[in-house]
């Protein structure tokens, strides 16, 4: 009788199988890798991970190396002697190992560059770290390797199995188990893919979830916004962040306070993503909403396209009513309920659909007011709504034309894939890529720090203003990545831009790749532009009356006038 659990000839395999000296080999490269500079420092447990992520991935990838080699012909006959490959591997990680100080020192120096100080190790604390994360990891591997040969040992136990499978040790033995366990591994797969469905289709319900949630907010400020007095949509189906939107408009108090100038009520008008089945039923709604309102008697019309929760920043809004003196109609549509990386990775042409369909129509039914009393229209878009708004365009449409369309458009941290932004970045008359001049530079503008903000001068005609950080990974990553060097990462490098940064193929795709989830940027860096909208949106509108300084005191107000969105 046969008391072991794992067919023997896995079980040398999985559980007495050695490190594999050539997938050592591979993990030093990747370790060092995994410490090169990226658009944005690492917080210590995220680049703990990302190396050990790195180290584990090396060693993986050298491991499948050296399963290939050892089922070659020559290898078979020139068999390395074990001790050679250990001088190799020891030689390799040497100048891996000696360059961790350097790293670090590194890391400490765009972290004190950006503002983002952060505790950082010892080499020899963040090596023992990194290599305990990496055993860790790779324990984990071999564990799943170790089930997935008990699992095909205990099915090759069935009878009719048993029997087809032959007698212990022979070659038919061998090539059967082995295609018994491939079988077995793609089944978890499966079954891991089905139950990671299932876990997404969660996640996403739970999303919608706290999206119908009206628990701790009320309409006590709502007026005649939509939801309100004689709105054509309900309340309760606006959304999370729609009711939190149209019930914290500023008020004529505040924005004098920041004017110095009279001020009227803003008008806030918002489509929630149940409201209707389509964009385009969206976008019609709220055109309905803005004949509903009195919109069109306003001195300005502000189209907000919304992220992928339906969130309207704040400081974007405040900033539009306040200097424009509260005399503006605000109007968004909501189209998803997930976070936008959420959307932006599953489904983007949705952003893109709701987006264009809502500029498209609203320009229409704006463009049919009489043109002496029409007000005075303004595109706002933001990250995920920067991306959406500009597929109201296609590629080849110059700034000449956007403005015929729309005389004010302000888009902040467009993502690299925005329609309008990838084009006109890389066909750029001037300029480098991360501020480039669009065109003759009249009516397109790109601004990369608050200092180019403070020194830009009103534009008084139409003008499109992009605010971009340059060691924003949003702005910067795309999968063109993978295999093309960016012109971004080209001397002179961008404000905020490590020094050391260079291009790696296939590393940099996957480095600013987890940028994109580090988080927590203070303003002025990566995707943070809390400090960037109030000028932003003072410059490109340029009303009368409003100057430098109420500015200053819009941007010491923002905070307090944030609202909660969730």
């Amino acid at each position: 009788m046969q008391h072991t659990t794992v067919d023997p000839i896995m079980r040398q395999r999985f559980i007495r199988r050695p490190l594999s000296l050539v997938g050592l080999a591979f993990a030093s490269v990747t370790y060092g890798a995994a410490l090169v500079p990226s658009l944005l420092p690492r917080p210590l447990t995220f680049l703990i991970f990302l190396t050990a992520l790195g180290t584990v991935g090396g060693y993986a990838l050298g491991s499948l190396v050296s399963w290939a080699l050892h089922r070659s012909l020559w290898i078979r006959r020139h068999r390395l002697r074990t001790w050679i490959g250990v001088v190799i591997v020891i030689a390799l990680w040497i100048p891996s190992l000696v360059a961790t100080p350097i790293a670090i020192t590194w890391q400490a120096e765009q972290q004190s560059l950006l503002d983002m100080p952060s505790t950082l190790p010892g080499s020899l604390i963040l090596v023992v770290a990194v290599l305990a994360a990496s055993a860790l990891l790779l324990l984990l591997g071999r564990s799943i390797r170790l089930l997935t040969a008990a699992l095909a040992t205990a099915i090759g136990r069935i009878p009719p199995l048993q029997r087809r499978l032959g007698r212990t040790g022979s070659p038919g033995r061998r090539r059967g188990v082995r295609l018994l366990r491939l079988g077995v591994a793609v089944a978890l797969v499966a079954v891991f893919a089905l139950a990671a469905t299932a876990g997404f289709q969660r996640l996403v319900a739970s999303y919608d979830a706290v999206n119908a949630d009206t628990s701790g907010q009320d309409r006590s400020r709502i007026g005649t916004n939509s939801g309100g007095r004689g709105s054509l949509v309900s309340w309760e189906t606006l959304g999370r962040q729609g009711r939190a939107f149209v019930d914290n408009p500023m008020t004529p108090a505040q924005i004098t306070a920041i004017s110095r100038q009279p001020a009227v009520d803003p008008l806030r008008l918002y489509i929630g993503m149940q409201q209707a089945a389509t964009p385009q039923e969206r976008s019609d709604l709220a055109v309905r909403e803005l004949d509903r309102s009195g919109a069109w008697q306003r001195k300005y019309l502000a189209i907000f396209v919304v992220t992928g929760t339906g969130w309207v920043d704040p400081n974007g809004v405040n900033s539009l009513e306040a200097v424009t003196g509260g005399d503006i109609a605000t109007v968004a549509v909501q189209y998803s309920a997930v976070p936008s990386w959420i959307g932006f990775v599953i489904d983007p042409q949705t952003a893109m659909d709701q987006g264009a369909s809502q500029v498209q129509t609203i320009v229409s039914a704006w463009k049919r007011q009489p043109a002496a009393t029409r007000p005075q229209l303004i595109l706002f878009g933001q990250s995920l709504g920067a991306f959406g708004s500009q597929a109201a365009w296609s590629a080849g449409t110059t700034p000449e034309q956007v403005v015929a369309d729309i005389p004010k458009v302000i888009w902040v941290g467009p993502p690299a894939q925005s329609r309008l932004w990838e084009r006109w970045q890389a066909d750029r008359s001037g300029g480098p890529a991360w501020q480039p001049v669009i065109g003759n530079g009249r009516l397109a503008q790109v601004y990369v720090t608050p200092q180019d903000l403070a020194d830009a001068v009103p534009r008084t005609g139409p003008a499109i203003t992009y605010v971009a950080h340059a060691n924003d990974p949003v702005v910067y990553w795309s999968p063109s990545l993978l295999l093309n060097h960016p012109d971004w990462i080209a001397a002179p490098l961008g404000p905020g831009v490590d020094p050391h940064l260079e291009y790696y193929f296939g590393l940099t795709f996957l480095s600013v790749g987890f940028d994109l989830i580090s988080g927590g940027e203070p303003p002025e860096v990566g995707h943070n532009y809390s400090a960037n909208i109030a000028p932003a949106v003072a410059i490109t509108l340029a009303t009368p009356g409003w100057t430098k300084a109420a500015t200053a005191r819009l941007q010491a107000a923002l905070p307090s006038l944030v609202y909660p969105t969730d």
